[in-house]
């Protein structure tokens, strides 16, 4: 039959087709660019997680009461750190002072250590036990800093303690316990300077480290400080505080490149960053797989049709239906947000399915002879109503999530079930249109080779012995196939969702591990719930409550600020300024008297070495903490003799520099800051009341637990303790745990609205129970497969990958349909089918929607790829349901009551 023959002949929609294929290309083509243009202008994005919340849910508007309260809470934390708490607040401050400058992108820029109500009064927030500890110290460290004071130099320190040493040890023990517990109390701190000279971090004589000792309050937050941005946010932008963050990441660039911050590091987090870093990463890692799945999608094409002229067509038809869909899902709903981002990812795999049916069923009749136009039709009409009924399952699964409360996932739903439609419609005119308009300028031998490929697996003798191998024993199969369900069950139930919204995020990115660093320190803990008191008197004995449960580290309120035990706290204080008055610094001079160094490094630490030797043989505990500081002194000589005709002069001057440079400002502002005063509600700045005292007089509280609640069960138990005291206790966790639920329970409402559907679309598809229990199997073995899988590779649930399970459920029953369709339609055997186009096309569907999806296995950010690869396993557990189990179970029933075949309504 000649290729160009007549197209009257032909009726129905082909026909149609057939005789307009260059209007309906023109129409196809238009539409897109229209659709690309609207998408460009009117597409919208949201990026924050309010907004795919439901509105009315009471934990949203606890939300907004607290934010219109106390103001929007979203802020960019700029984590400092410094050994040398000095050079973080005056890193703190200079940063504060550019930020303020710009008003355009910052609204408020916070920084407690450089506001003058933390340095006059910040020792009376102290526990007066620590102000005890504080003051002990110091009477421990005195005769050494008195001789510093003096002369601050390596010299006078090594040797005041190398004579007092040598004192102690030569009378015997002479000073007691007192003078012993002073000579080891210097040598742990010297130890910890020489240590943190060794890693680099320029050893500081740090004042914080001799008086409140490392691990104080105080001390902890001096070496950590939190300076927080409020941004000026660009609803219009995809990422609202996007320019904040660059600004804020440029300033800290220019101050941390400064000789005077060599040893502060610096890194920001918080919600905003958090955020953008996510979009951004996410919407990297999309694009790049988009344009890797094009190109996968294109090479399997070709492997599939064995020509560049379907291929071709086929990627029209996909791309038309691409376009279509964005400006669809633009004038439906307007925007996408961080779940309908995939979506497109999601359309490539699932609109080529069609197209594949129906080229490959094309080529098939051409190696059967028929003409172009008249196997073009076959086709297509062949495959109309198992590509309908086939697409309906999928926008079926999708288009339940409209009956979820959770706004994310609805519009979802309803984007891509329009994108499904869409991809029919454009398989069913624009891939016919283009065929037929390419038909003229297809060569014979491109033909044949293109008709061979749709029957390669039944005309290969070892493609026959293969398939008497594998559907020639159904019900081995079947058994091999129980055996695995049935091991996968444990895994199912084992199943979790994952919570952590941290574990969705590229590894390594700082603002995730500055959120660890700040939830792991409790005095800056950024991860609280929030409870609103109406009176002062109401937030103390909320407070009271609060602290007194398990899961709670403590509260920060408008009392916090307001010291307890003032009375006793002020006297000891007055009594350490007493003892410090005559400690009076001279300013520091570099004196390093290079000559009389190594005897004096020789003498220390023979000094040591023999208050060591005495120690052991008067069995003193403190002989391991000298022990320990030998073993530290000496690492540290052998650098430098290492370094002695290098460098060694130069380590000496940074060694002495970054331990006793600062010495005397250090001295002095210690001294100032032990003139305190009583502290009263009133002397509270403006600035930091108002973070906690809202527009109508409420009272903010800031509960802060005492565990990581980044995971379920922690952030469960704190949130449930919380609100037994509190409960319309509300903040971030709040937020994060509520959305999980709601997004976790209306995924599984949708699967079983899905499910549901999906069992009437088959019924309604096979008029028949026997074969719509056969349709559920795919679904059953693919779906139970895919969870061992996960399980085996440690692949959790979580709100990015829960994504993919209507897509199973989908292409699980669409593909079978396929199958199941032929097999009815044609009276063949089911390895016939699997062997046939329809078999080859449900093979190579499967594998562009695993090349698709698997693609976004090359994304950095964690949830993007958790979604390839849960993909990627539920296709490689529905392949073998589609190859080997569904032909198994169809061979079983073959000769039971077959019922009208669909092939009637062609």
């Amino acid at each position: 039959m000649e290729k160009n023959s007549g197209t009257k002949r032909f009726t129905g929609l082909f026909g149609f087709v057939a005789r307009h294929p260059r209007l309906i290309l023109a129409v196809a083509l238009l539409l897109s660019v229209l659709s690309v243009i609207y998408t460009k202008e009117r597409m919208e994005f949201l990026t924050g997680r309010d907004d795919l919340m439901p509105k009315n849910a009471p934990f949203q508007q606890d939300y907004r009461a607290i934010r219109a309260e106390f103001g929007d809470r979203e802020e960019i934390a700029v984590v400092i750190e410094s050994a040398d708490a000095a050079a973080a607040s005056r890193f703190g401050e200079r940063l504060q002072e550019k930020l303020a400058a710009d008003r355009t992108r910052f609204r408020e820029v916070f920084f407690p250590g450089g506001m003058p109500f933390f340095k006059e009064h910040g020792l009376l927030l102290m526990p007066l036990e620590d102000i005890r500890n504080l003051r002990k110290n110091f009477t421990m460290a005195k005769p050494v800093l008195k001789e510093l004071a003096t002369s601050p130099t390596v010299q006078t320190l090594f040797t005041h303690l190398t004579g007092r040493m040598d004192a102690y040890v030569a009378g015997g023990g002479k000073g007691g316990e007192a003078e012993l517990a002073g000579i080891t109390f210097m040598l742990d701190k010297l130890g910890t300077g020489i240590d943190a000279f060794g890693g680099g971090k320029k050893g500081s004589f740090s004042l914080e480290e001799v008086f409140l000792g490392g691990d104080s309050a105080l001390a902890r937050a001096g070496r950590m400080q939190i300076l927080t941005v409020r941004p000026v946010k660009d609803p219009g932008s995809f990422v609202p505080a996007v320019e904040a963050i660059g600004a804020v990441r440029r300033e800290v660039k220019t101050l941390r490149a400064l000789p005077e911050f060599a040893g502060v590091t610096v890194g920001l987090t918080g919600t905003p960053v958090l955020e953008y870093e996510e979009m951004a990463t996410s919407e990297r890692d999309i694009t790049i797989a988009t344009v890797l799945s094009l190109a996968l999608t294109v090479v399997l094409l070709l492997l599939a049709f064995r020509g560049f002229l379907n291929v071709m067509a086929a990627m029209v038809t996909l791309i038309v239906a691409l376009c279509v869909s964005f400006g669809l899902a633009t004038l439906v709903v307007g925007h996408l947000n961080i779940l309908s981002m995939v979506f497109a990812i999601m359309l490539i795999g699932i609109g080529i399915e069609y197209g594949i049916q129906v080229v490959l069923r094309y080529q098939e009749e051409l190696g059967l002879g028929e003409g172009e136009l008249e196997a073009i039709s076959t086709g297509l009409n062949r495959n109309i109503w198992a590509i309908v009924m086939a697409a309906s399952t999928i926008a079926a699964a999708f288009f339940t999530f409209v009956f979820t409360d959770f706004k994310g996932i609805s519009e979802l739903g309803v984007i891509a079930a329009l994108g499904v439609c869409v991809c029919v419609l454009a398989t069913f005119t624009v891939l016919p249109a283009v065929l037929v308009l390419l038909a003229p300028y297809r060569k014979r031998k491109e033909e044949e080779r293109e008709a061979r490929a749709a029957t390669i697996l039944a005309r290969s003798s070892r493609m026959k012995a293969l398939e008497r191998f594998l559907f020639g024993h159904p019900k081995t199969v079947i058994g091999i196939t129980l055996v695995l369900c049935a091991a996968s069950i444990y895994p199912l139930v084992q199943t979790r969702f994952d919570y952590n919204l941290m574990n969705l995020q590229a590894k390594g990115l700082e603002p995730v591990e500055y959120a660890y660093k700040l939830m792991r320190s409790k005095e800056n803990s950024g991860y609280f719930a929030e409870v609103v008191a109406s009176s002062a008197t109401e937030a103390r004995e909320l407070t009271r409550r609060l602290e007194a449960l398990p899961a709670v580290d403590h509260v920060v309120s408008l009392a916090t600020f307001v010291p307890d035990d003032q009375e006793a706290k002020i006297a000891e204080l007055a009594a350490l300024r007493r003892e410090l008055a005559d400690v009076k610094p001279a300013p520091y001079e570099e004196d390093l008297r290079v000559m009389e160094l190594p005897t004096v490094f020789e003498n220390f630490r023979n000094s040591v070495e023999r208050l060591k030797l005495h120690l052991e043989k008067e069995q003193k505990p403190e002989a391991k903490r000298v022990g320990a500081f030998l073993a530290t002194l000496d690492r540290f000589f052998a650098t430098l003799e290492k370094e002695k005709d290098k460098n060694a002069l130069g380590m000496l001057r940074d060694f002495q520099g970054g331990m006793l440079a600062s010495f005397p400002e250090k001295i002095g502002m210690f001294a100032d800051s032990l003139a305190v005063t009583p502290v009263t509600e009133a002397d509270i700045p403006p600035q930091l009341r108002k973070l906690f005292v809202g527009k109508s007089g409420k009272y903010l509280l800031q509960v802060a637990p005492k565990e990581e609640i980044f995971e379920r069960e922690p952030l469960k138990r704190f949130l449930d303790q919380v609100r037994s005291v509190a409960p319309r206790a509300n903040g971030e966790p709040v937020m994060v745990y509520e959305s999980m639920t709601i997004m976790r329970d209306a995924y599984l409402r949708a699967f079983v609205y899905a499910f549901a559907a999906i069992v009437v679309i088959l019924f309604v598809t096979f008029r028949s129970v026997i074969y719509t229990l056969v349709g559920l199997v795919p679904l059953v073995v693919g779906i139970l497969l895919m969870v061992g899988g996960m399980w085996l590779f440690g692949i959790s649930f979580n709100s990015a990958n829960i994504i993919v399970m209507p897509l199973i459920l989908g292409i699980a029953v669409d593909s079978g349909i396929y199958i199941i369709n032929r097999f009815r339609r044609e009276d063949g055997d089911a390895a016939s089918v699997i062997t046939g186009s329809t078999g080859l096309g449900v093979v190579y569907n499967t594998l562009t929607i695993m090349a698709s999806f698997g693609a976004l296995m090359v994304a950095h950010h964690q949830g993007v790829f958790s979604i390839g690869a849960v993909m990627s396993l539920g296709m490689v557990a529905c392949q073998a349901a589609f190859v080997l189990v569904l032909p198994a179970v169809l061979t079983l029933v073959k000769g039971r009551d077959r019922g009208p075949g669909t092939g009637d309504r062609v």
